[in-house]
């Protein structure tokens, strides 16, 4: 029989975790995700008992974390933009960037009816989010990865949402197809990289979603060789990117096409994370 109250096991989870490179506030988020608390309520709760088959998952859920298991996927879910969404291992979890990076397409884009593509849409958080901000945005998501867009349809479903789902690499799957606006979160992290990762996004984060060859770049650069019949002629791509590829995307994307303008955007730490890109050369051709 457990005699555990919410306050005593958080102590044990801060105890076990002590000295750890594990984010602390990780057993609140777990509780907090379970019973759909705010913190006000985990509060409330501190000094009730904790069941015993929840004194059990929680003990368990702690050795996950201590195994370098990120929390959102323990849980099965991982907040963005004010909403819950589900992640399991088979899609990335959302980052702070990503929420910066639909700021910026909301912001600087027309409130007008676009036709709208989520290019690699992993659990569909930024399209199904631009989607639920712009309601008259008629919004597709693809992904290469099937395993991601089952994600992308459950997320679809929680939100009550029918979007195009459409399983492609790329653009091979959508060749008649011309959008307003393409926004991606593609993989961008050089295989040479991983010395600079964390444990728990090499060890648990889908390796399809992170990696690219070309110092990181090679997803770029196929994308910036056919992007531009993929675009009407006011057609916009944004775009997310590593910390350190300022410089070599800019350069990238100019040697690829000459007469594309690109603008790159630091995130809230003062690192570049974002493209917004136009005037692609043949925009709206065939």
């Amino acid at each position: 029989m457990n005699n555990q109250t919410y306050f005593a096991a958080q102590r044990w989870a801060k105890e076990q975790l002590s000295g750890q490179n594990i984010d602390p506030g990780s057993p609140q988020f777990l509780l907090k995700e379970r019973h759909g608390w705010d913190d006000t309520h985990l509060l409330v709760h501190n000094r009730e008992l904790m069941p015993n088959d929840e004194w059990q998952w929680f003990q368990e859920a702690v050795n996950r974390l201590l195994n370098d298991e990120p929390a959102q996927y323990i849980i099965g879910s991982a907040p963005f933009y004010g909403r819950t969404f589900m992640v399991n291992h088979d899609v990335l979890i959302p980052e702070a960037e990503t929420a910066e990076l639909v700021d910026w397409v909301l912001k600087v884009t027309s409130s007008a009816p676009l036709k709208v593509l989520d290019l690699g849409t992993g659990s569909g958080i930024i399209g199904i989010t631009l989607a639920l901000e712009r309601p008259q945005w008629d919004v597709t998501l693809s992904d290469v990865s099937s395993a991601a867009l089952m994600v992308a349809q459950k997320n679809m479903q929680r939100f009550k949402l029918n979007l195009k789902l459409v399983q492609s690499d790329l653009f091979t799957n959508l060749i008649n197809e011309k959008y307003d606006l393409i926004v991606t979160n593609p993989p961008y992290i050089s295989h040479d990289a991983t010395a600079l990762m964390d444990r728990s996004v090499l060890k648990y984060e889908p390796e399809l979603a992170l990696f690219a060859d070309e110092n990181g770049l090679g997803f770029y650069h196929r994308l910036f060789a056919t992007i531009a019949s993929h675009l009407t002629l006011q057609g916009q791509l944004f775009g997310e990117t590593g910390f350190d590829q300022e410089q070599a995307i800019q350069e990238l994307l100019h040697r690829v096409d000459s007469t594309a303008r690109i603008e790159p955007r630091h995130d809230v730490a003062g690192k570049m994370r974002m493209i917004h890109v136009w005037d692609f050369s043949n925009v709206g051709g065939n």
